[in-house]
């Protein structure tokens, strides 16, 4: 009887050891994946800068920038039907409330196409960015989640939409909130490295894509050339063809560049790989003038640097034209947001619990397994007086 038992409990722990071993080889790789019932609705607070008047598009004098609070509000929801054993497609959609009224109106719409086992975004003709047919490729790029398992390590490249293209991140420290081990990191881009902004960002906000000469009337006035002056001038000295061809090249439009800058500081958990924290988003929209359409202006202009009235004023304009054409690009506007406290938290929250069902899939369950398989093991040999029977191959 007592060899029977022997037998059996070596038998069992055997069985739950070779459990232990397949589950870790095929149930962890099968069950840690993104799930299909995501839904998470995050809000953020903070202040929206304009440094132009939004009507009518000149610039506010320093210090008198128009300052409004804005609110966001984020929802990132699983789209389940479109799931499938590998894949994930995911919903956001974001409305932003600046002063009260949201702007766009309808909000933007985004869809993700994941990897489930490790987030990467994958070629699809499903995703796309701000508004249905946008279609974007965010191939090889994290958003709106890191990978399960985030390494301090390493770098990730996270999909910044008002771009179209992905920037690294860079790992700033491990810090604790809430009770919970969060990794903060950081993105950015500077103005120098001149990011321009996609056209459907650009429409979906109504900014213009292209000015008259108009437009540059304040800029020029800055560099001290008052322009109505000098066109009241042109009308006096310029020939009749002269004067016709000067109208028509400053009705030529000039076309209008944006570009996006920005400083973020994001917490994930990096069991999950889940956002729970953006403490720190502060991002800015440029704006550059392509003057090369001048170059007729000033080529009809010069023709008259020697004019005893036009030209004084000319040899000015002449020398600012260098000056024009390097300019800065003109900051639009600047927002500084930050999540709320208790949006934080429910994060924080439902990242615990997910930690804690991978916890149970890759840690306890395979553990438990192995670790009664071998104690069966070891007092089955011990009851039997035998020595350890070697698996069989194969």
């Amino acid at each position: 009887m007592k060899g029977l038992a022997s037998k059996i409990l070596i038998a069992l722990g055997i069985v739950l050891i070779l459990a232990a071993i397949l589950w870790w080889a095929i149930a962890v790789n099968s069950l840690v994946k993104i799930p299909d019932d995501v839904d998470s609705t995050t809000e953020y607070e903070g202040e929206m800068a304009y440094y132009v008047n939004p009507a009518t598009q000149e610039p506010l004098p320093e210090g008198e920038e128009m300052k409004l609070p804005m609110k966001v509000e984020r929802r990132v929801v699983s789209m389940a039907e479109e799931y499938d054993s590998s894949t994930a497609v995911i919903k956001e959609e974001v409305t932003v409330e600046v002063g009260g009224m949201k702007n766009p109106p309808g909000g933007l719409q985004s869809v993700y196409v994941l990897d489930r086992k490790n987030s990467e975004n994958l070629d699809d003709d499903r995703a796309y960015d701000f508004k249905a047919g946008n279609r974007v490729n965010r191939e090889g790029s994290y958003y709106p989640l890191l990978p399960f398992d985030t390494s301090k390590d390493e770098t990730y490249k996270v999909w910044k939409g008002e771009i179209g293209e992905a920037g690294e991140t860079e790992f700033l420290e491990e810090v604790d909130k809430f009770g919970v081990t969060v990794y903060n990191l950081k993105g950015s881009a500077t103005l120098e490295e001149k990011k321009e902004v996609v056209p459907a960002y650009i429409e979906l906000n109504g900014l213009p894509t292209e000015v008259t000469f108009d437009a540059l009337k304040p800029r020029l006035q800055a560099l001290g050339v008052e322009v109505d002056g000098l066109l009241a001038l042109a009308q006096q000295r310029m020939s009749a063809e002269d004067l016709q061809s000067l109208n028509a090249a400053l009705q030529e439009k000039m076309p209008l560049k944006y570009y996006w800058v920005f400083d973020v500081e994001t917490s994930v958990e990096p069991k999950t790989g889940a956002p729970v924290d953006l403490y720190k988003d502060v991002e800015s929209l440029y704006m550059e003038v392509d003057a090369s359409k001048l170059v007729g202006v000033f080529a009809i202009l010069a023709k008259y640097s020697n004019d005893p009235v036009l030209g004084p004023v000319l040899s000015q304009l002449m020398g600012l034209r260098s000056q024009l054409g390097e300019a800065k690009p003109q900051k639009i506007l600047e927002y500084s947001i930050a999540q709320t406290e208790e949006t934080v938290r429910e994060a924080i929250d439902d990242a615990k619990d997910a930690a804690s069902k991978i916890n149970l899939v890759k840690v306890y369950i395979p553990w438990a397994l192995l670790i009664v398989g071998a104690l069966l093991l070891i007092v089955g040999l011990l009851m039997g007086g035998g020595e350890v029977p070697e698996p069989e191959e194969g």
